[in-house]
């Protein structure tokens, strides 16, 4: 129930004012998510990629090795060149404009939206659902998600959620090919005169779509070493934790790690 006085602000407080003080305050916390993620990301780097790629090399019969990782980045290239020259990779343009669209509405289903209507047809591209204020809690991942989060990747991660067995570098090929994928849509799609970055602001539309990139990136190159869950607990736990509460030790292992 509300108390008194939250009644009090919404009814004192004309609706303007209360939507560009939302804005303000939004944009403020997932720009600070943003930067602290930064930090989250260049952890993750040298404490999961550089390490392992010193250690251990194109070794792909070492536990958490990268050798999946960087074939599943070399698949896609190869697969676009194939595209290309079999002229077939208008395909590939309308499967983007589909996985757009699948996100917005997998993200909406998770918010309890209810859909009304999905088309993909030429340059008819829009998912029709109940939607509410612009400052509601889930519009903005609603209308930012295909910006930003690879759900095919996502599908590939429970695979990937345990285990240092030798057959875990498939997965790992598929997270990268298919992350790779998503980075391809997110420079063909993403243009400040999108409705989606415009309806959200532009500045808000910047810090949450680079908040979720760096954990997203993040939480991928913490994955060969030990898989998805550990990974998720250095991602989003370990490395924070150790950021906020020991900024200089923080540092100085960072150094460490970039001196090879």
């Amino acid at each position: 129930m509300e108390s008194v006085w939250q009644r009090w602000i919404l009814i004192r407080t004309p609706k303007k004012m209360r939507n560009r003080l939302g804005y303000i305050a939004s944009t403020t916390v997932f720009s600070l998510l943003a930067v602290l993620f930064l930090g989250v990301f260049i952890t993750s780097l040298g404490k999961n990629t550089i390490d392992i790629c010193v250690r251990v090399g194109w070794d792909w019969r070492h536990t958490g090795n990268y050798v999946g990782l960087f074939a599943g980045f070399a698949a896609y290239i190869v697969f676009l060149i194939i595209l290309t020259v079999l002229r077939i990779r208008h395909n590939l343009d309308w499967f983007m404009k589909f996985t757009h669209e699948l996100t917005h509405t997998l993200v909406a289903l998770l918010f309890f939206r209810k859909i009304h209507e999905f088309v993909v047809r030429g340059r008819e591209c829009y998912v029709d659902f109940k939607t509410h204020d612009r400052f509601t809690i889930g519009y903005v991942p609603i209308t930012l998600s295909p910006y930003c989060i690879p759900i095919y990747t996502f599908m590939i991660f429970p695979f990937r959620f345990a285990g240092d067995s030798h057959y875990m570098i498939i997965f790992d090929a598929l997270i990268a090919f298919t992350y790779a994928f998503h980075i391809h849509s997110f420079i063909r799609q993403t243009r400040f005169t999108q409705n989606d970055i415009e309806n959200c602001g532009k500045a808000r539309s910047v810090a949450f779509i680079t908040f979720v990139h760096l954990a997203v990136l993040s939480l991928i190159l913490a994955t060969p070493k030990g898989g998805v869950l550990k990974a998720i607990g250095r991602v989003f736990w370990e490395y924070p934790k150790q950021i906020l509460t020991d900024p200089s030790g923080w540092i100085h292992e960072i150094i460490n790690y970039f001196q090879f």
